[in-house]
This record gives structure tokens, C-alpha cells and sequence, in this order.
């Protein structure tokens, strides 16, 4: 009977100390296409362009999973994204005792003081060692978060380059992701639509803004906004209090839409955890709608102004 015990005693704490492996999967994008250099794309301004050079750093992950517990990814894992080289971007973030993935968290760019370090003291194959061409700015400065550069304007004849730095532009992201079991591991697959790190810049005209303010301030705070889908801004109660409001939420699949007559409004884009548009609402029909969603999951309801450019994000779950 003692040796049942003890087999059985081992085979909870097994279960209870169980580790599954985890990768943060990428998936490169120029607006629905997959992501390609000198492919001809266009921002929200209708700004046509093609990109020759595009890398960014990603850094200090969090896991959020089984029910909002958050699990930290140590900090020496830092990832040298480069779309250009690959579809997807996968990065293996260690093993760890999680069941059900929630979202996940990061900060594009280098934490302090990590960012302020010499280079030279890594290798050349680790992601912080010196590149060609290089993604170093200097001590001061520190490393270059998001380098994307490519030509616009007339006959694609505008060079730009927007290089977004700074300790003070480290910005953390949380998206829910898209959870799949690959062979045992647990894969969040998250996109990302680079046409949205060049919302509202100028491409026609050779921008070129290189450090921690101006156009390149604003592409980091485009990567934290906007590339990986609109930034969540919570979930609503079941009473309907803001200028638009979706409810009840949540919600088994019908949910009410309203937005106040005085709201400068004009679409609705729902989209999925992927940053993929399922239905777009034309508020000029009315402005109360309602939306039925056949799928289980959490969907963002993006509301955008008469310009196509977003106002507010509510996140909505469909039980």
C-alpha cells in the first residue's frame, strides 16, 4: 500500500511540475500579402513604396496564460527580427509550466543597460553582436529598435529611412495570440502587418529620421499600435457608457454595436487574433448595428475615422 502511495505521489508532482516548450512565432506581413522586399505596398495615406531594409529587436517576454498568471521569459532572450529573410520569424522562449496561453507580452527594442552596452562584447551570430549594416547606434544612444528603410514618392525615386531608438521609446506590446500545439510544443502564432509601421509618415518626399523622436519616434510607437494589430484597450462591460460601445460582452456570438451620432466615426473593422479583418461595418447604414461572429475566440473591434485612421480598439470575447 506505502509503495502505491508513493508511485501515486509521484505521478501528481510529474503533473504538477510538468514543463511544455514555447515559441513566439512571427508571421511577416505587408497588409494581407506575405512580406517581400521591393514588393509595392501602400500605408494609410496611400503612400505606395517598397521596402529594401527592415530588422527590429524584440525583447523581455512575458507569457500570460491559465487564467492571467504571468510567467517571465529570462532576459537574455533577444530576438534580431529580420523579415526579409524568412515568412516567419520563430523564437523558441524556453520550457515552462503552462496549460492554456492567454497573450503574450514584449518590448520592441533593447532594455537598459543592456542597450547602452558595447557590442563588440558579443558574438557575431548573437543577436546583440555587431551587424553589417549595423544595428549599433552608440553608447549614448544605444541599438537601433527598428531600422526600415525603402523608396517611395514619384517612380519609387524617394529614399526614406526611419531608425526608432531611444531608452525612453522602449514600449511594451500585449496581444492575444493564436495558440497551436505543434509535435508538443505550444506555438503563438502572432502577424505582423509592416504597412502599419509607416502609418502616417510621409513616404513621398525621402523622410529620413534617424533617432528617438520625430518620424522615428513614431514608427516605434506605429510597431506598439498598430503592427501587430490595434492596440487592445480593454474589454467593456455589459452597459453601453462610451461614445461607442459593443455589448454584451461577453457575448455567444450576437453582439449589439452603437455609436453616438456625435462620433467621428465612420467604419467598424472586426478582426481576429491573427490582426485578420473578419467583417468591416459601414457606420453610414446605421449607428446601431447588429454583428453575429460564428466563431468562438476574442475579436477586436476596431473603430476608424473618415481619414481610415483608428480611433479606439475594444476587445470582445465569444464564448
Amino acid at each position: 500500500m506505502k509503495r502505491i502511495l508513493l508511485s501515486l505521489l509521484t505521478l501528481i508532482t510529474a503533473a504538477t511540475f510538468a514543463q511544455t516548450d514555447v515559441t513566439l512565432r512571427i508571421n511577416h506581413k505587408l497588409g494581407s500579402a506575405n512580406f517581400a522586399y521591393d514588393q509595392v505596398a501602400q500605408n494609410n495615406l496611400g503612400h505606395e513604396y517598397k521596402t529594401t531594409r527592415l530588422e527590429y529587436y524584440l525583447s523581455q517576454v512575458t507569457i500570460v496564460h491559465d487564467g492571467g498568471m504571468e510567467t517571465a521569459v529570462p532576459l537574455d532572450t533577444v530576438a534580431l527580427v529580420q523579415p526579409g529573410t524568412e515568412l516567419a520569424t520563430s523564437i523558441p522562449l524556453g520550457s515552462y509550466s503552462v496549460t492554456s496561453i492567454e497573450s503574450v507580452k514584449f518590448y520592441i527594442g533593447i532594455q537598459e543597460p543592456t542597450n547602452n552596452e558595447d557590442p563588440s562584447l558579443y558574438s557575431v551570430d548573437h543577436p546583440l553582436g555587431p551587424k553589417s549594416p549595423s544595428m549599433h547606434w552608440g553608447w549614448t544612444a544605444g541599438y537601433r529598435f527598428v531600422a526600415y528603410e525603402g523608396f517611395g514618392g514619384s517612380g519609387f525615386s524617394q529614399n526614406f529611412q526611419l531608425h526608432g531608438l531611444g531608452n525612453e521609446n522602449y514600449f511594451e506590446i500585449e496581444k492575444d495570440v493564436n495558440v497551436v500545439d505543434e509535435s508538443g510544443v505550444l506555438v503563438m502564432d502572432l502577424n505582423a502587418d509592416y504597412t502599419r509601421g509607416v502609418e502616417n509618415i510621409d513616404l513621398n518626399s525621402g523622410t529620413i529620421s534617424h533617432g528617438s523622436t520625430g518620424e522615428a519616434k513614431q514608427t516605434l510607437e506605429n510597431w506598439r499600435d498598430f503592427v501587430f494589430g490595434n492596440y487592445a484597450v480593454g474589454i467593456e462591460t455589459n452597459s453601453p457608457t462610451a461614445a461607442w460601445s459593443v455589448y454584451p460582452n461577453p457575448s455567444t456570438g450576437l453582439v449589439t454595436l452603437k455609436v453616438e451620432a456625435n462620433a467621428t466615426a465612420a467604419i467598424v473593422q472586426v478582426s481576429n487574433v491573427l490582426g485578420e479583418i473578419v467583417q468591416t461595418i459601414n457606420l453610414a447604414d446605421a449607428l446601431t448595428q447588429e454583428v453575429e461572429l460564428n466563431q468562438t475566440g476574442i475579436f477586436m473591434f476596431t473603430i476608424l475615422d473618415q481619414s481610415g485612421i483608428a480611433i479606439e480598439t475594444k476587445r470582445v470575447v465569444i464564448n
